[in-house]
């Protein structure tokens, strides 16, 4: 809601100087809470793209927009309409009111000591919290002292690519098909990226030949499957053999809907095992909020390696996060959004059984996307960029793929609102029927 107010100011859709229905009307008019419509609201008014009068409807403020082309106005209008992302989660629900609480709270009990320069591991208090909520949660065993705060996942990948390399690491092994920004950054520390095939079962084992292997055990990013036991005894005995480290990134193992996510790997081979973890899909990705579990050998080079990154990560924003892990507010926060994605997910399938029943579906009940498989002779590239031209943005399978295989649709439904799900499939099968 609040991206949709902002485009449509920057666009002049809504001019300055129109009052916006009061909070309670519109959240009557859209079907939601009038506490989603108040959030946003002050978003707006924080931004300064509205003015806010006490027990008033904010009115529209003079803001400057970027100058767009006809065709530039039409293509954004167009790329809003259906966000199939499968990497986005909604940031609309963000507990807004209890971070701000909470954030007052820890701010008002340190005083001006939580300005100063931070420890490069980051907020003991946060460690701690952490090392308890994963060992509850995800069966991690971890020392606080073992844990790094990092700024998201992107942050964690480029600090253990460093600490590798500094050990004499050229080849480090990632899932195919896998995000496309882990192998990035891999090779932009200098690395050597070794694709590793992925089945039903997950990564495969066999032939791995690499210092390092970066794998999503809890949910495969993008197959949707879950590493199998086998599977996992396997990959331990290979870091045991050969000294090699597992990057275990557990991105989105919040977000599972028929039963209990499968144990971290971590857990069983802490020694051989770095976690990465993050808030990016639970709260917000903006919050930069991320954490590594690292063996006990290499926890001393990655906080060195943490220091020269960038000292540490913001204080404020770590206690606030430790204080809602304590008081049960992020608990709550999970329970609240896996019910939100849950329902979104069934409307989905039921959407794509509708529309497109002759198409199969993989993944399993959980995260924020799904795998519409596409027959062999489909091209999945060219069917999303008619989706795309067409105002539905959806990924191509292939598009994460290093070694050519078999395509189709990874469908997100984190940004996908519960009233468009239905509307969005119905006019992703016009597209998708005439490419068969």
């Amino acid at each position: 809601m609040e991206r949709t107010i902002r485009e449509a100011i920057l666009t002049r859709a809504l001019r300055a100087g129109v009052r916006l229905p009061a909070s309670r009307t519109l959240a009557q008019q859209l079907g939601v809470s009038r506490g989603v419509v108040s959030d946003a609201f002050r978003q707006l008014e924080a931004q300064g793209f509205l003015i806010g009068r006490n027990r008033e409807a904010p009115v529209i403020a003079a803001v400057q927009s970027p100058r767009l082309t006809r065709t530039e106005l039409e293509a954004t209008a167009l790329a809003a309409r259906y966000n199939l992302s499968p990497t986005r989660p909604d940031v609309s629900l963000f507990p807004l009111t209890r971070w701000l609480a909470a954030a007052q709270r820890v701010t008002r009990r340190r005083g001006p000591s939580i300005l100063d320069y931070g420890e490069p591991r980051g907020e003991r208090v946060l460690r701690a919290a952490l090392a308890d909520h994963l060992g509850r949660t995800r069966g991690v065993i971890a020392d606080p002292a073992e844990i790094v705060i990092v700024q998201g996942t992107a942050q964690s990948v480029d600090l253990l690519m460093r600490v590798l390399r500094g050990r004499g690491a050229t080849r480090v092994a990632t899932e195919d098909p896998s995000q496309t920004t882990a192998r990035e950054r891999i090779r932009a520390a200098g690395l050597t990226v070794v694709p590793q095939p992925v089945d039903s079962q997950g990564l495969v084992v066999d032939a791995l030949d690499a210092d390092a292997v970066l794998v999503t055990p809890a949910h495969q990013f993008p197959t949707g499957c879950v590493l199998t036991g086998e599977r996992r005894r396997q990959l331990i005995a290979w870091a045991s053999a050969t000294r090699g480290l597992i990057i275990e990134d557990d991105y989105d193992s919040d977000f599972r809907y028929d039963r209990e996510p499968v144990r971290s790997l971590q857990g069983l081979a802490p020694e051989h095992v770095a976690m990465i973890g993050t808030v990016s899909k639970t709260l917000a990705p903006a919050l930069r909020l991320g954490w590594l579990v690292v063996p006990a050998s290499l926890v001393d080079q990655a906080e060195d390696t943490k220091r020269l990154l960038d000292h540490f990560s913001p204080a404020i924003d770590q206690a606030t996060l430790a204080e809602m892990l304590i008081n049960g507010d992020y608990d709550r926060h999970v329970r609240r959004a896996r019910g939100v994605y849950r329902v979104r997910r069934d409307r989905l399938l039921t959407a794509l059984a509708e529309h497109l029943p002759e198409l199969g579906v993989e993944g399993i009940a959980a995260g924020l996307h799904l795998v519409l498989r596409l027959p062999p002779e489909a091209d999945d590239i060219a069917i999303a960029d008619h989706a795309r031209s067409a105002g539905i943005n959806v990924a191509a399978l292939s598009a994460f793929r290093v070694v050519p295989g078999e395509g189709g649709l990874v469908i997100g439904y984190g940004r996908l609102a519960d009233e468009d799900i239905e509307m969005a499939i119905r006019e992703l099968a016009h597209v998708v029927r005439p490419n068969l």
